[in-house]
């Protein structure tokens, strides 16, 4: 069957999705997906989605009423073309709804209440339940109709090879006297996140760069938008020894990541895109609770900030500084073992280009 997927966004949700797509494209169906363009990279080059739908996220936001109709006319004519047979609303709010109806799609799989929200579960047929605790299984959850039984084996991440962007990763660690080609992996730090309440403080990672530089560990700074740029560098003045990588594009990102020891990051695009990458890492959890979002199995380590607060929505007591510096030093030190250290320059080999992670049944949106 042609199935389509509507995950609109936003990154680490996108990530989150992938295994889904993985085993729909196991169970021999043919699979699209309709996402916002700027995530559209994520998806154009995998191995288990067919046809990327792109709906242009500035153009809605920026357009009149007009405007809007005119691009989702576009997109109903461009999904009907396809000729879906079943459409999965893995989002659940009121504008993946649209966008599952616009396909023409008879057959509608989607969350139920409360996962989904906004009224989008009217538009759904078949509303899947949530009993999983952690995201990536909710999302595999909405394939179980068209599986005939439980989804299985572990997370698969069909994500494309990247191969230029590879290279360009590796020439840039190379310039920074980081070559991995030599063994030399260094620490990677995402400074920022989506939502401020799930950014460490400056100051801890200010901490941790210099306990990094105290045990002469090397340390790669990633940042994605001019805030996070000044952090950066703000952590690079108080430790000199810190490298800061350029503005990156999410390929070149994950050129780099692939190339870390470890993966030290908030709950938030970059984590996730490291989980998917195979490369070890720690996240740091503050209003969403870790058994729900983080990276799970023996290359992985979760510290959660008190005050978790997903489900009532009340972030205010969250204190992302609960997480002191040496605490994550010793958990990124725990998992930089040799058998994580390993790693070839490829590291999408697995279920043909698919990076699958170890599925550990126990206690991950940017």
């Amino acid at each position: 069957m042609r199935v389509l997927i509507v995950r609109l966004g936003a990154f680490g949700d996108i990530i989150h999705t992938l295994p889904l797509a993985a085993d729909l494209h196991r169970a021999g169906h043919i699979v699209g997906w309709v996402c916002e363009d700027r995530w559209a990279c994520v998806l154009h080059g995998s191995p288990a989605v067919r046809h990327v739908h792109q709906v242009p996220r500035k153009v809605l936001r920026a357009s009149g009423t007009l405007g809007r109709l005119l691009v989702l006319r576009r997109l109903a004519r461009e999904l009907r073309a396809g000729d879906y047979d079943v459409v999965i609303d893995a989002q659940g709010l009121a504008k993946s709804a649209v966008v599952a109806a616009l396909s023409g799609a008879h057959q509608r799989i989607g969350h139920a209440r409360p996962r989904s929200r906004e009224g989008a579960w009217l538009i759904a047929g078949q509303r899947v339940p949530t009993t999983a605790v952690h995201v990536i299984d909710q999302q595999r959850a909405l394939g179980l109709p068209l599986l005939h039984g439980a989804a299985r084996g572990g997370w698969c991440f069909p994500l494309p090879a990247w191969t230029t962007q590879r290279q360009w990763a590796n020439e840039w660690l190379a310039g920074a006297g980081l070559d991995p080609r030599h063994g030399r992996r260094a620490l990677m730090l995402n400074v920022g996140a989506g939502w401020p309440t799930k950014v460490w403080p400056q100051e801890r990672q200010i901490a941790f760069a210099q306990a990094c530089a105290a045990r002469n560990l090397p340390l790669v700074l990633l940042w994605g938008s001019p805030d996070e740029q000044l952090i950066a560098k703000a952590i690079v003045t108080a430790s000199p020894a810190t490298r800061l990588t350029p503005f990156t594009t999410i390929p070149q990102l994950a050129g780099l990541i692939a190339q870390a020891r470890v993966l030290v990051s908030g709950d938030t695009g970059p984590l996730h895109l490291g989980l998917a990458l195979g490369v070890p890492a720690v996240g740091l959890f503050g209003p969403v609770p870790a058994a729900r979002n983080g990276p799970r199995g023996p290359g992985y380590r979760t510290l959660q900030a008190p005050g978790a607060a997903w489900e009532r929505k009340d972030v205010s007591k969250v204190d992302m500084g609960a997480l002191g510096a040496d605490a994550v030093l010793t958990d990124a030190l725990a998992v930089a073992l040799p058998d994580f250290d390993s790693r070839t320059g490829s590291d999408l080999t697995m279920c043909r280009g698919v990076v699958m992670v170890s599925h550990h049944v126990a206690t991950r949106d940017q």
